[in-house]
């Protein structure tokens, strides 16, 4: 997204605010309750998505009284394995499962997973965001195995008081246009960096895996499609941040990474929108005021993060009351809407946008005031439609250390991408071969 893009989202920020203020007192309907439904579902997955759903419980009570809820969650990890090998054994799955979007593509042909249309989905998808609707669909284009949650626009985040403290704007606008070039990114970056005390990245990879962050890494031939634009400029930029020592080369989910953010000692990290989410409850939560939030820098396009969906396994002995949980929390406006006030995970289903304008357009108190959820809007709407693959979460982690291998052997941008190259087509030979396969099986391979 360019920054005279973000002129008009921040301009579109009070013509919402305007709608909102047009239904105040307005609530919206809540549907009919149905006694017909009823028995115990378990309910998987990982935080804050339990939070989400314990915000949302009260009004799914009141539709579905006579159905009971049980939420098992633990780390992503740890979920997504057991839910693996639960899957594989026809035994032990919960009615209910959460899956992250990074794994998404090894689920789509699952048989091990129930057809969502044969329950009614398919009268759902002009209600959800295209790009994540078509994630969940098998490579034959038969099935729909999940049923999308939620996205994660893309926003770049930043301290706003050690903005403040050595003299740069802090408005996202201002912000956005300081950053619009990359010679702007590393004047920020010289600025806000103190030697061994204070990093503008935890990582000087990122800046070059958010060229990758909705995981494309691959066409519909399989072939590897590294080259993009701005990525050699790009990955310039991140060599000059690394040999300046201006990042902390940690991993940004690494506990050092979160204290550094609480402490304002690592000023700025990209993440998808649900990170709000995360800065408020678990990694600064005393930071009201203290953050910011704008587009991407150096004029790097709309992008999606992640997000989740639910499916439902073919064990599940109660399909009927799972159906009605996902399609309570995911395809209403007030499940979708509850939860997200509650934990910032952006609904994929867009009716949920319109119902409440204001969750989508008001001042953030924690930003300060300011809003980055109407930015997150429009991203959302801009991300275009990309092809996901089995080898994606394999490819991304080269992208981290590749990156370093090649920093730390003085290659050259143009060195770096090659050895990237290598290094992701030799570890996913394997998981290319299955890709092939399950093409094949679906009768959609046209490649040799």
């Amino acid at each position: 997204m360019k920054t005279r893009e973000l002129k008009r989202i921040l301009s579109g920020a009070l013509v919402l605010s305007m709608a909102a203020s047009m239904l105040t007192g307005a609530t919206i309907a809540s549907a009919e309750e149905d006694t017909s439904v009823s028995g115990t579902i378990e309910v998987g997955g990982w935080p804050s998505g339990d939070d989400g759903f314990e915000a949302a419980m009260e009004g799914f009570n009141e539709v579905y009284p006579n159905i009971e809820v049980e939420l098992v969650f633990t780390d992503t990890t740890a979920h997504h394995q057991s839910l693996q090998t639960a899957l594989a054994a026809n035994s032990g799955a919960p009615d209910v499962a959460m899956v992250e979007g990074a794994y998404i593509a090894q689920y789509k042909n699952s048989p091990a997973l129930t057809d969502l249309n044969e329950l009614g989905a398919a009268d759902l998808k002009d209600d959800f965001v295209e790009f994540k609707w078509n994630q969940a669909i098998s490579d034959d284009g038969s099935r729909l195995v999940a049923l999308p949650w939620d996205l994660g626009p893309t926003l770049y985040y930043y301290r706003t008081d050690v903005f403040e403290e050595v003299g740069l704007p802090t408005d996202p606008q201002e912000v956005a246009d300081l950053m619009s070039t990359w010679d702007g990114v590393l004047e920020v970056a010289e600025k806000v960096s103190i030697p061994g005390q204070r990093w503008f990245l935890p990582s000087a990879a990122y800046p070059y895996q958010w060229l990758f962050i909705n995981r494309d890494y691959y066409n519909e031939n399989l072939e590897l499609q590294l080259e993009r634009d701005g990525d050699l400029e790009c990955l310039e930029a991140c060599l000059k941040i690394r040999e300046n020592g201006w990042d902390m080369n940690v991993d940004m989910w690494s506990t050092e990474a979160y204290a550094a953010y609480a402490a304002g000692t690592c000023v700025t990290v990209a993440a998808g929108s649900w990170f709000s989410g995360f800065l408020k409850t678990d990694i600064d939560p005393d930071g009201a005021g203290h953050w910011g939030a704008t587009v991407l820098p150096a004029g790097m396009p709309s992008t999606n993060w992640g997000g989740s969906f639910l499916v439902i396994p073919e064990q599940s002995e109660n399909k009927e009351a799972a159906w009605a949980f996902v399609k309570y929390m995911l395809a209403t406006t007030e499940g979708q809407n509850t939860m997200f006030k509650a934990i910032d995970y952006f609904p994929a289903y867009k009716p949920a946008w319109d119902a409440a304008p204001e969750l989508y357009s008001d001042p953030d108190e924690y930003f300060g005031g300011q809003a980055p959820n109407s930015i997150a809007t429009e991203i959302a709407a801009d991300v275009p439609v990309v092809y996901n693959t089995i080898m994606d979460t394999t490819a991304e982690g080269y992208l981290y250390s590749s990156f370093n291998a090649g920093a730390e052997a003085g290659e050259t941008p143009e060195q770096i991408r090659e050895r990237l190259g290598n290094d992701i087509e030799n570890a996913c030979a394997e998981l290319k071969q299955q890709q092939i396969q399950n093409l094949k099986d679906a009768g959609v391979w046209n490649g040799d």
